[in-house]
């Protein structure tokens, strides 16, 4: 488009001066016998047509260009939006792979948890009266892991508050507690078995059971968590 105005212009202005010249050849005598200001005037008048030609040429380039410079701010805005979308899934491709990679570690530190948690089962074994008191022998046994350091302590509204040390505890070990209280102790709102112990990484942890007595003075016993937690504060 831009050689076509360009070849046009220059058509027209070579037509146009031919024609000025062929005019001012037929009455050159006229042309010459002209004053300065009449010479100016004629000039003036003869490229006047040529100069808004060439103006309304310019700005139809000027025009061209400017629908050019749009269409590359289109195209730019297009190759933009499209770059942002695909950072945008690579972003959540990343967020993805994060998250896989977090699961994968939570599923290792859980094997981890598992390779070095003791997993304590506590149940009485035994009930009888001895010098007026019910006695209740109660049986702690180890099913996982080696656990140091076990002791064993009973909390809470409970008729009785017995401590032991029972050293180290490896996997299928077990001992028995002695537990004496007064009868007819089933009024009491209940307590707490602890199991405080450390694993193989000398991390301090513990076991909680809930510890009611019953109507026929018998100690039950439930393991209110599933695993031992960290000792944080008991």
């Amino acid at each position: 488009m831009e050689k076509k105005l360009e070849l046009l212009g220059g058509l027209v202005t070579a037509t146009y001066l031919f024609i000025i010249i062929a005019f001012v050849a037929t009455r050159f005598t006229e042309f010459t016998s002209l004053k300065l200001n009449e010479l100016g005037d004629f000039l003036a008048g003869s490229f006047g047509p040529i100069a808004f030609l060439w103006l309304v040429l310019g700005f139809l380039q000027q025009g061209r260009e400017l629908r050019l410079s749009t269409d590359a701010l289109h195209l730019q805005a297009q190759e933009l939006k499209h770059s942002v979308a695909q950072q945008s899934i690579i972003a959540d491709a990343a967020v993805r792979q994060i998250e896989a990679a977090r699961q994968a570690l939570d599923l290792q530190m859980q094997d981890a948890e598992r390779a070095v948690v003791a997993d304590f089962e506590v149940a009485p074994s035994l009930k009888s009266g001895k010098g007026g008191l019910v006695l209740n022998r109660v049986k702690l046994v180890n099913n996982k892991n080696v656990a140091y350091r076990v002791t064993s302590e009973f909390r809470g509204d409970l008729p009785f508050s017995d401590h032991h040390n029972h050293g180290t505890m490896k996997e299928g070990a077990q001992v028995e507690v002695e537990i004496f209280f007064p009868p007819g102790s089933s009024d009491r709102k209940g307590g707490e078995l602890l199991v405080m112990y450390e694993d193989v990484n000398s991390v301090a942890r513990i076991g909680v059971f809930s510890v009611i007595i019953t109507s026929e003075d018998w100690l039950r016993i439930d393991k209110v968590r599933d695993r031992c937690s960290r000792l944080v504060k008991v």
